[in-house]
């Protein structure tokens, strides 16, 4: 065995697994700090005929990262920035491997660009989440609602085949279908859970930071109130000159309860007013842009938020970094403490699962929606929390399983679900990924098209089928 490449071993376990609690198994690991090491690597393995499970950090939920046998290529020690430069436009490029986690890309990204004030606007909640792992599972954020996808901020990315071949793939080329349509080549990489390539290196484009980040938090006794208040900001949006909304987060009573549960262990927010027991939703609004028009959007929402029962001496409401920094982790809270649940619930039986929902609901209001993930929760006797980007109905709806017998059930309700917003205009895959476990919990509900459109990219880029097997499709 090459001496970079390591023998599966007890040391090694916690490879095995992502924070779905998907578990797999594999024969070796290794953990190249180079795109030249990466080459070597699958040089030896493919010679040896070896499949391939790439991982970043681990931070999945749909068991993308775990393997199905073979080997490991953890790319954690890949985390280098390899350039930094400011455009003519006023606008920035920085390269990195894929490695790199969101905290310290935004960090470097500081250090680069203090004077030019640039960021990446793409932020999924979980901090800790590796660039190249971002891109292959097509994460968005909570504040796509204003910068929209994750991939308009990817200039380039170099990605290698099994046979240790490198693409450049940039913005503006495209690549052919079978059926003639066209497609641009980045997406053969977003989003396809690593079945196309291995992301040595990305090029991120970065983009003036908002004069001004507010956050507010507002409350809500009533969690119709709190979902008509969304309904109305879905009719009319608070606009201001040079300044928009970024985001519009809904959390429900049971999420806020499992953060409160955990918040003195939680180290920042363990300083955030306790929220009182009578409240039964939380909405969590970013707003972004010059001062006057942060302010400007502020009052109309306090507005709003108080015609439906909110009470505006309640809301929270920040504008420095460290406070809205606070915020951000209360708002990721609501992941995270859900998945220490089901962590919690797999170590008492070892075949439960993360069991949540990544559905994009069209065509109803987010009062519909809302009333339908609960009255189905509460008719199949489960528990549940939900939370996530209300002005789209793109909500991570998690179910808490107590035992095995709920954990059926769950999966049973999830495809239940699946199949309704299968006749709807919606998307039952929005920013998580299919991975291994969506394919076990949704089967057949997953969209023909997207799978046959991954099967052609497949064959045309990873021709000897080597490459994170068991993602997306068997």
């Amino acid at each position: 065995m090459a001496q970079d490449i390591f023998q599966m071993s007890e040391q090694y376990e916690e490879y095995l697994i992502d924070e779905s609690k998907f578990t797999g198994s594999a024969d070796s690991i290794s953990f190249p700090e180079s795109e030249e090491e990466m080459i070597d690597i699958l040089n030896t393995l493919m010679a040896e005929g070896t499949v391939v499970t790439v991982q970043g950090g681990k931070t999945g939920i749909v068991g993308g990262a775990v393997p199905k046998g073979g080997h490991i290529m953890n790319l954690s020690h890949m985390s280098k920035i390899l350039d930094a430069s400011v455009n003519d436009d006023g606008t920035g490029s920085i390269t990195v491997q894929p490695g790199i986690n969101l905290m310290d890309l935004r960090k470097a990204i500081r250090n680069h660009f203090r004077k030019e004030e640039l960021f990446w606007p793409p932020d999924p909640t979980e901090t800790s989440a590796s660039i190249g792992g971002i891109v292959a599972s097509g994460a968005q954020g909570t504040s796509r609602l204003l910068y929209g996808s994750s991939k308009k901020y990817i200039e380039k990315l170099r990605v290698l085949d099994t046979q240790g071949n490198v693409s450049e793939i940039n913005r503006t080329s495209k690549i052919e279908l079978s059926d003639g349509r066209q497609i641009d080549q980045i997406d053969t990489v977003f989003g396809k859970e690593g079945i196309t390539g291995i992301i040595s290196e990305l090029t991120l484009r970065l983009v003036k930071k908002p004069e001004e980040e507010w956050v507010i938090a507002f409350f809500f006794e009533q969690e119709n109130d709190a979902a008509e208040f969304i309904d109305g900001l879905k009719e009319e949006l608070p606009q201001a000159d040079k300044a928009s909304i970024a985001s519009v987060e809904f959390i429900d009573r049971n999420s806020i309860d499992l953060i409160e549960a955990r918040k003195a262990t939680m180290t920042k927010i363990k300083e955030l007013p306790d929220i009182r027991e009578e409240i039964m939703a939380m909405v969590y609004i970013e707003i972004h842009g010059s001062e006057v028009g942060v302010e400007e959007i502020a009052e109309m929402l306090m507005e709003a938020a108080i015609e439906h029962g909110s009470d505006p001496d309640e809301a929270w409401a920040v504008s420095s970094e460290t406070d809205v920094e606070k915020l951000h982790a209360f708002r990721h809270g609501a992941a995270e403490t859900t998945n220490l649940f089901i962590e919690e619930s797999h170590q008492n039986d070892k075949r439960i699962t993360k069991l949540g929902t990544d559905m994009v609901i069209g065509e109803r209001t987010f009062s519909q929606v809302l009333d339908r993930y609960k009255e189905s929760i509460q008719e199949a006797g489960l528990k549940g929390c939900i939370f996530g980007h209300a002005l789209e109905n793109h909500l991570h709806v998690n179910l808490l399983p107590k035992n095995y017998e709920d954990y059926l059930k769950g999966k049973q309700l999830i495809r239940k679900w699946a199949e309704e917003a299968d006749t709807e205009d919606s998307q039952i895959i929005g920013e998580h990924g299919i991975g291994k476990l969506k394919q076990e919990i949704l089967e057949d509900a997953i969209s023909k098209s997207y799978i046959n459109l991954c099967k052609e990219l497949k064959k045309k880029m990873d021709k000897d089928g080597r490459l994170n097997q068991g993602n997306i499709f068997q």
